[in-house]
Formats: C-alpha cells, sequence, structure tokens
C-alpha cells in the first residue's frame, strides 16, 4: 500500500472538546430545569405536580452525573462516564434513582407512621435537598447520606449496570472510617450554606420589591441566587464526598488495591 493511500485510509483523530474554565457550569443547565420543575410541583400540585416532581428528581440526578464526571476528572481520576450518551445516561438515572427514590418513600413513610408528618416530608426531599436548600438540619444530614449513596451506585453502576443497591449500602458501610467524616462535612457544608443563603434571600427579596430597577435585571438576580446557590451546593458536596471516597481506596477500604486503582486512576498507596 503506497503512502498516499495510506494516509487516506488512516482514521480521523477529532481533537478533545472541553468547556475550559466553563466546565463547571455543564450541570446549570439541568439545575435550571429542576427549578423549574419544583415550581410546577408546588404550585400545580396534583398529578402533574407528582411528575414535575419526578422529573426535578431526575435533573438534579443528571447534573450531579456530569459534575461527579468533572470532579473526577479535576483530581486526575480516571472514569468513563464521559463516555456515556445521553441514552445511557437515562438508563443509568433508572438503575442508581430509581432505587433511591423507592428508598426515601419507605423512610419517610414509616417517619409519617411514628407521626413525625413534617419530618418525613423533609426526608421526602432527600434528592431534592443535594442541590436546592432543605428547611431542617436532619433533611440536610439525610441529603448528604443520600448524595454519598448515590456517588457509589454511580461508580458502580459504570462497572455493572444492573448494580445492586444494597451492595452500595455495603460498601458505604466498609467505606464508613473516611465516608462517616465525609458525610459529616457536608452536612455541616449544607448548613452553612443554608445559613448565607437564608442572608441573601432575605436582601434578595428587598431588592425584587425596589420599585426602580427593571424587571428583567431583577428576575436575573433571583436566577443567579437560586442557580448560584445550587451549583455551589452541588460542587461543594461532590468535593467533599469524591476526597472522602479517594482516602478511602487509597486505605484499601472495601476493594482490592488493583480495583481502587482502576476506579481512581492512579495507585492506591500514596
Amino acid at each position: 500500500m503506497s503512502k498516499a493511500v495510506a494516509l487516506a485510509v488512516a482514521p480521523v483523530r477529532l481533537p478533545t472538546v472541553s468547556f475550559g474554565p466553563l466546565r463547571l457550569m455543564e450541570a446549570v443547565p439541568w439545575l435550571m430545569f429542576a427549578s423549574a420543575m419544583r415550581i410546577i410541583a408546588v404550585v400545580v400540585g396534583g398529578l402533574p405536580g407528582l411528575l414535575a416532581a419526578v422529573f426535578s428528581d431526575i435533573a438534579i440526578f443528571l447534573a450531579f452525573l456530569l459534575a461527579a464526571r468533572r470532579m473526577i476528572e479535576l483530581t486526575d481520576g480516571d472514569t468513563g462516564l464521559g463516555r456515556l450518551s445521553f441514552k445511557d445516561q437515562l438508563i443509568m438515572a433508572r438503575s442508581v434513582l430509581a432505587p433511591i427514590v423507592v428508598g426515601v418513600l419507605v423512610v419517610g413513610l414509616a417517619v409519617a407512621a411514628t407521626g413525625e408528618v413534617r419530618t418525613a416530608q423533609q426526608l421526602m426531599l432527600g434528592v431534592d435537598g443535594i442541590a436546592f436548600d432543605q428547611m431542617s438540619f436532619i433533611g440536610m444530614a439525610w441529603s448528604a447520606f443520600l448524595a454519598a449513596l448515590m456517588l457509589l451506585m454511580i461508580l458502580r453502576a459504570e462497572r455493572d449496570p444492573k448494580a445492586n443497591p444494597f451492595a452500595a449500602l455495603k460498601e458505604l458501610w466498609q467505606r464508613s472510617p473516611c465516608m462517616a467524616p465525609a458525610i459529616g462535612v457536608v452536612a455541616g457544608a449544607h448548613i452553612g450554606l443554608s445559613i448565607v443563603q437564608g442572608l441573601v434571600r432575605v436582601a434578595v427579596y428587598a431588592f425584587w420589591h425596589v420599585p426602580g430597577p427593571p424587571q428583567l435585571f431583577r428576575t436575573m438576580v433571583f436566577v443567579l441566587f437560586v442557580f448560584g446557590f445550587a451549583s455551589i451546593r452541588l460542587w461543594l458536596t461532590l468535593a467533599i464526598l469524591t476526597f472522602g471516597l479517594r482516602e478511602s481506596y487509597r486505605r484499601g477500604h472495601a476493594l482490592p488495591a488493583a480495583a481502587a486503582e482502576r476506579t481512581s486512576g492512579r495507585p492506591a498507596a500514596p
């Protein structure tokens, strides 16, 4: 084969496309969609509101998935999450999110049966609280736990699409020397963000009722307020959990060293 023919049949290698400094913003569109669905769920109610709440949880999961991929890559980890098509992401959402939602419903109904209806309602918003503000400390701690469980289930589903959620719970327990403190730090971070967000919320609402600024500008300020804190909460959560998980891999919890190297992209030893 001549050199010209060889060049003609050589596979075309496309350049790697990156979002550059905006790569942390990939999850924002899904957070925007989730926020819209949350508003519909509250305002409309009924069956449409229930469907909107389901779509909101799916959007939060997809935002979590994108952010998890970027966080692993930013910490020099190796993951195949970037090769998932949108269809594959939805399939993963079904295999990961569905068991979590069922578990949230079971826990919420069990707590409601004890008479703690308000607490049960807050626990029902566990997935929502991964990105958006919760109204109680127990709800924030619950959301932190669900975020850790979701991260482990995503990593397991990447290797095995039929991963058992109980296996993820078992792994979380085996990694508890590192993951339990990480969950506690996430809960503390959520509490701190909630306090700051509450103070900013007062200022934003006051600005909203100021007659001077144009309506479009006031709307933009409100949108930045909602998605800004949602993005910070999501990324901070994943940063803390990823650090805790990598430390667990380094110490060899739950998985052999070879599996830890494959998942983290570097040897388990420091």
